[in-house]
């Protein structure tokens, strides 16, 4: 059986080592290369860097997902002093609702609670549909195709017709 072969790329950069940050990083890829982690770091780093340089932060939720929870926290926004004492007065409504649900049990229908299942009848009164008894008596109307070529006699013929 023949090995796959592989297809790989080595990229190799400079760091100033004049440079106390690039120096600082110098020592961090030390670290990373005695934990067999750079590689891994390097390509993670890459992803983030384009990924944020686009505008998206899913890369930056996958590998950190305790940031998510930060970010979703501070993008909530604060309620207002007037929203707060609204939502405390619908809060007290809807309490006196209920209470008073409970207490009359003959309430209108209006403040029972509205489910929706499905369609649902109407409560109306049942009601007869008309009878027409008086069809059987009278005149049947003997409609018959005029095939005539004169279209404006045809139509006086029609309206003579009616007039019977």
């Amino acid at each position: 059986m023949a090995r796959k072969q592989r297809f790989r790329l080595r990229f190799t950069f400079w760091l100033d080592m004049l440079d106390h940050e690039e120096q600082a990083l110098a020592e961090q890829i030390e670290t990373l290369k005695t934990q067999r982690t750079f590689a891994k770091t390097i390509r993670d780093g890459i992803r983030l860097i384009s990924d944020l340089r686009a505008g998206k932060l899913d890369v930056l939720f996958e590998l950190f997902p305790w940031v998510r929870a930060e970010f979703l926290a501070g993008v909530q926004p604060q309620k207002t002093a007037g929203e707060l004492e609204l939502q405390r007065q619908l809060e007290r409504l809807e309490k006196l609702l209920t209470e008073q649900r409970t207490v009359h049990s003959d309430a209108p229908r209006l403040l029972q609670p509205v489910t929706v299942d499905g369609p649902r009848a109407l409560n109306v009164p049942k009601f007869d549909l008309p009878r027409f008894d008086d069809d059987d008596e009278a005149e049947t109307l003997v409609l018959t195709k005029d095939t005539s070529a004169d279209s404006a006699l045809n139509f006086l013929n029609s309206m003579l017709r009616l007039q019977q």
